[in-house]
């Protein structure tokens, strides 16, 4: 089975993780698998990676912002080597994809969707990722929320096969640090792009109630790149803003940018906070699952399916700072054998739905579905 994975690029990201994830995990059923990406990262995160596993990735150069017709050639070329499986990623990726196989439909094509609806596009870019999906064979969104709000749109709920994450479990160690369980909250952990879906401010506004109401704050460290879309740029001005005005929060809150390695911040932080407004299905919320980091997670989308009733984490509602204050002091006065029974719960439930080799293998179902 020869595949080609249509994406942007193979630099950090959660799709580009997702992506690089399924291509690993596509080698290891013995399928042939190359990449097209074409806006090259001077980090290509997931490079090293992909030359072990024997993985092609052919690379075109995009000038400048839009579409492309230069990209679409290339795809079209590339599409003539008589490839079985077109898996796309991501809203241009996949109208590319659809376009390059016009007229060429000798191979499915699987259009993924690793964001979420409520996700602000053009209407443009909106209508023709609907006309990809309509000219695909499958839709693989990685949540099932996601997986509904798509199917409310006609002549294509047939088709939709939503698909979680998975990923290599000998990667993610369960590390249970139990000094840290015997304590209340002393360090916690966001990772994830500055972006505005994550919601920072509502975030901080809660850490300023929590400093009010209980005289004491935590450590707090963000891992992650700044997104340059006009919201997000606008919500890291407001953040930099209150903290500018809240001493006490800025004394414990460090940007940390771009890590190679998160696991370490995972074994050495108290719990993730993940407050944001919505969501396909977060990698970091599945990954810190499977390290053994508690997590409190906004009341969004899948996350509900995932912390259950607060049975394997926390949720909140990501609009209301005292729902995220609360639950941080939840989290504070948890006695530790409960705390214990969460993140083992965690473990046992990512390790049953988050495996990489059940992805794949619900993916490979789909290269024979008729």
């Amino acid at each position: 089975m020869k595949i080609l994975i249509v994406i942007d690029s193979i630099g950090t990201g959660g799709a580009q993780k997702l992506k690089a994830e399924l291509a690993l995990g596509l080698v290891a059923h013995n399928c042939q698998v190359e990449m097209f990406i074409y806006n090259k990262f001077t980090d290509e995160f997931f490079a090293s990676d992909l030359s072990k596993a024997g993985i092609k990735v052919h690379i075109v150069s995009k000038k400048g912002s839009g579409f492309s017709v230069v990209v679409l050639n290339e795809l079209r070329i590339l599409l003539s080597q008589n490839f079985d499986i077109v898996i796309s990623s991501m809203h241009a990726p996949s109208i590319y994809s659809a376009l390059a196989l016009l007229g060429k439909r000798k191979c499915k094509l699987i259009v993924c969707d690793e964001s979420s609806s409520m996700a602000p596009i053009s209407l443009f870019r909106r209508c023709m990722f609907y006309l990809a999906t309509l000219f695909s064979d499958f839709v693989v969104p990685n949540s099932f929320n996601e997986a509904k709000l798509m199917k409310k749109l006609p002549g294509r709920s047939k088709k939709i096969r939503p698909i979680w994450n998975g990923y290599d479990l000998s990667l993610i160690p369960f590390y249970l640090n139990k000094s840290y369980m015997n304590k209340g909250i002393e360090r916690l952990l966001v990772v994830g792009r500055i972006a505005h879906p994550k919601n920072g401010v509502s975030f901080l506004r809660a850490l300023s109630l929590f400093q009010k109401r209980n005289g004491w704050l935590p450590e707090i460290k963000w891992v992650g790149r700044n997104d340059n879309d006009k919201r997000s740029i606008k919500m890291r001005s407001e953040m930099d803003l209150f903290l500018s005005l809240e001493p006490e929060i800025q004394k414990k809150w460090s940007w940390e940018g771009v890590v190679n390695d998160v696991r370490d911040y995972y074994q050495t932080s108290d719990a993730l906070i993940h407050v944001s407004i919505y969501e396909g299905l977060p990698n970091v919320i599945c990954e810190a699952m499977l390290a053994g980091c508690f997590v409190i997670a906004s009341d969004v989308c899948d996350h509900p399916l995932i912390i259950g009733k607060n049975d394997r984490g926390l949720l909140c509602d990501p609009n209301i700072p005292e729902s995220i204050c609360n639950a941080l002091e939840n989290l504070n006065q948890m006695e530790s054998k409960k705390k214990l029974e969460i993140v083992k719960k965690a473990r046992e439930f990512s390790e049953a739905e988050f495996n990489r080799d059940i992805m794949t293998k619900k993916y490979v179902s789909l290269f024979y579905e008729k």
